[in-house]
């Protein structure tokens, strides 16, 4: 990307020295007491040198204004940047994208009117605060106090006794706990058990709300949605619940597996709550009216906001303290309506979007649009100067050579510069690359000693294989 951009930095001995700044992960590896507020130093972040990060960056404009956010390093943004640069075309994994929900023949009014969500069990900004966590089943979130009154929550109490209604439901509860406490209990059994504490557990965990992480979160409001929408009278039996957000696959020994019928959530589905469900393809999740792209670790979801932005239902942005480079070319309530990094509006704005469904739908299709365009050569071709060409003609404009800025000092070069406040210690030669190709790398030598920087025993303990 540097070579083909800029060439005439690239001279051998007649060009001046360049030292570009890369950072890459889910979100900027900065110290916490910056985020927090809690370290004084952190107070002059606008006068730091611009860093290009290869992921997600903070969404705040005073929050490390001179990190750069790039295309994370993942098939659908910096390797078809690559392919860019390399073939001058749109990678064939952009071009997918932007036909999602063609040929699906379904108008707006006969998508399903529910938001969708699959995608996997994973962290959420592990180390920024707040801390969020996930739930841990815990037997009160089944078992019923004796002294607590059931309530029917649908019909009014008369003198603060328990309805008629209730009290049959109480009955009916106590029965089926003597069926599960036979040794042989039936499916039948346990469907009847789980109807009731599925209702008492959400009702707990409701209470612990505000700690988890968000694709819980997402969890828990859909098996809220399925309580109620169960509680409703209605001519079917099967009322539609408004939500239906699920994990899909967790992650098992470091590697993403399927969640569905894993050991990690037998507990929550033997008392009825169902946060896994069946893996979606993209074809079937483009039948749903409503999208939401629940961030993960870094605060974001790296392909699933663009996938579900090209589908033809409409998209609840996850509007989470970070952001991706492909957020700036995306405008609130013109591509997607925004939803905050709780939830807590999520309902609200899907209420909202039943009852205007005329704007719902437009902006619904100027999301796809707005993909289509990115998709193609002439969007394609926009993004690559504004995402790439820009950020490193920024980054290069602003390096100035030690031997400029340090006249007055004894050091030439910025090695001489790090060496010196640093120590011998921090810096080793890992790789080096001629960049005329993608195969112009050479391994370097490690040396046989013992460092004492955090990045070197890193690399030392495998890290940097």
């Amino acid at each position: 990307l540097l070579r083909k951009n800029f060439p005439e930095r690239f001279q051998g001995n007649e060009s001046e020295e360049l030292v570009i700044p890369v950072s890459s992960g889910d979100y900027p590896g900065v110290r916490i007491s910056c985020i927090d507020g809690s370290d004084d130093g952190c107070s002059h972040q606008y006068k730091y040198a611009p860093i290009l990060h290869f992921g997600s960056v903070f969404r705040h404009p005073l929050m490390f204004p001179s990190i750069i956010a790039m295309p994370m390093p993942s098939s659908h943004h910096l390797l078809c940047f690559k392919t860019w640069t390399t073939f001058n075309t749109v990678c064939e994994q952009l071009r997918a994208v932007g036909e999602i929900g063609n040929g699906i023949g379904l108008e707006w009014e006969d998508l399903i009117p529910q938001v969708v969500w699959r995608g996997t069990d994973f962290s959420f900004l592990a180390r920024v605060p707040p801390i969020l966590i996930k739930p841990q089943f815990q037997e009160r979130l089944i078992k019923w106090s004796q002294h607590q009154t059931i309530e029917d929550k649908m019909t009014k109490k008369t003198g603060g006794q328990p309805t008629s209604d209730a009290a049959t439901k109480k009955r009916r509860l106590d029965y089926a706990r003597e069926l599960a406490a036979k040794a042989k209990r039936t499916h039948v059994h346990k469907q009847i058990l789980a109807k009731f504490t599925k209702a008492a557990a959400v009702e707990s965990l409701m209470e612990q709300y505000a700690h988890l992480l968000p694709r819980w979160k997402a969890a828990l409001l859909t098996a809220d949605a399925e309580v109620k929408a169960s509680s409703q009278p209605t001519t079917t039996d099967d009322a539609l619940p408004w939500a239906d957000m699920r994990f899909s696959n967790y992650v098992h020994s470091g590697h993403k597996a399927d969640a569905r019928g894993a050991k990690d959530y037998r507990e929550w589905e033997n008392i009825g709550l169902d946060v896994t469900g069946d893996h979606k393809s993209l074809e079937a999740l483009a039948r749903y009216k409503y999208h939401v792209d629940l961030g993960g670790g870094g605060g974001t979801t790296w392909s699933g906001t663009i996938e579900k932005l090209a589908m033809p239902g409409l998209l609840f942005h996850h509007f989470t303290p970070t952001k991706d480079y492909v957020h700036d070319w995306m405008t609130p309530w013109v591509h997607y309506v925004p939803v905050s990094s709780d939830l807590l509006d999520l309902k609200r704005k899907f209420d909202w979007a039943e009852s205007h469904p005329v704007q719902a739908k437009k902006i619904a299709d100027e999301g796809t649009k707005l993909m289509r365009f990115l998709t193609s050569s002439e969007g394609y071709a926009q993004m690559y100067q504004k995402n790439i060409v820009e950020p490193l003609r920024r980054v290069i404009e602003a390096y100035q050579p030690v031997s400029i800025v340090y006249r007055q000092t004894h050091w030439r070069t910025w090695r001489e510069v790090l060496q010196e406040i640093e120590g011998d210690d921090v810096l080793i030669s890992l790789i080096k690359c001629s960049g005329i190709s993608v195969r112009s790398c050479e391994i370097g030598e490690i040396p046989d000693k013992k460092y004492t920087k955090g990045a070197s025993r890193q690399y030392m303990a495998g890290h940097g294989k």
